[in-house]
């Protein structure tokens, strides 16, 4: 029998204060799934942003590589999980899985059993996606989603605070030339020697036979996939969450 899970959906015609949010949304799900002992699901979109991962913060000109992204536009927010660098915006979409979980030795299984919704959805669209590792891509990771061994997806995972958080992005028409050249810049602005292949990167739209696919398509499969593993209860944030995410974003916001 499939497990009930909280569905949380921020659409691309929520209200802009609540798009705003969404660098924390999962985050501000997830201590839900902890304070309930609780799953929960979330699709969102968002506006344009840069998330950095936990390694970045000892690039030795920090300060200055997020200044330059500022000043092309994009605010700069730093996230729980692991990874590194990732730009998100209207061309993505974002989805998270939480549960609770205090054991560490799960993590590995974590990945595969919270994120096959993924997966599952993405094949009902005919995307043969599955989890690897894209050399040289972005954020390169282990349990990536990846189709024609080229990265369309990025995945994260954090346990703290009583919740395993599994969260990602699908890229369904990004430009991953135009971001990993955003992202390169701003290695070696960071004073990193890292070097990215923005061959390593694809979106679905690129995919054989997805040149036409819609954002709306892929939200559907991923609730179709999501919904194959819990039972789905629609349950908007509360004002409180509202309100823990707004302090939130203060937390995890970068400034130069």
């Amino acid at each position: 029998m499939r497990p009930e899970a909280r569905f949380v959906h921020l659409s691309a015609q929520a209200p802009p204060e609540h798009l705003s949010l969404s660098p924390v949304l999962a985050e501000t799900v997830a201590r839900w799934s902890a304070d309930r002992q609780s799953s929960a699901v979330v699709i969102r979109h968002q506006k344009p942003y840069v998330l950095l991962g936990p390694k970045d913060r000892r690039l030795p000109h920090l300060d200055d590589a997020v200044a330059w992204l500022n000043s092309q536009g994009y605010p700069v927010f730093m996230r729980i999980g692991g990874g590194s660098a990732v730009l998100l915006d209207q061309e993505c979409l974002s989805f998270a899985v939480s549960e609770p979980c205090r054991d560490f030795t799960v993590w590995e299984s974590n990945f595969k059993r919270m994120a096959q919704g993924v997966i599952d959805g993405l094949r009902s669209l005919g995307i043969p996606a599955e989890f690897g590792r894209a050399v040289g891509s972005y954020c390169e990771g282990p349990y990536d989603l990846v189709a024609g061994q080229k990265k369309i997806a990025g995945i994260a995972q954090a346990i703290r605070g009583g919740f395993a958080l599994v969260s990602g992005m699908l890229l369904i028409r990004q430009d991953p030339q135009s971001t990993t050249r955003l992202l390169q810049e701003f290695y070696v602005r960071a004073g990193s020697d890292l070097q990215l292949n923005p061959d390593a990167v694809t979106a679905l739209m690129h995919l054989p036979g997805m040149q036409a696919v819609t954002t709306d398509e892929v939200e559907e499969s991923l609730k179709y996939g999501f919904s194959q593993h819990y039972q789905l209860v629609d349950d908007p944030l509360s004002d409180d969450e509202l309100r823990l995410a707004a302090s939130l974003m203060a937390e995890r916001h970068m400034s130069a």
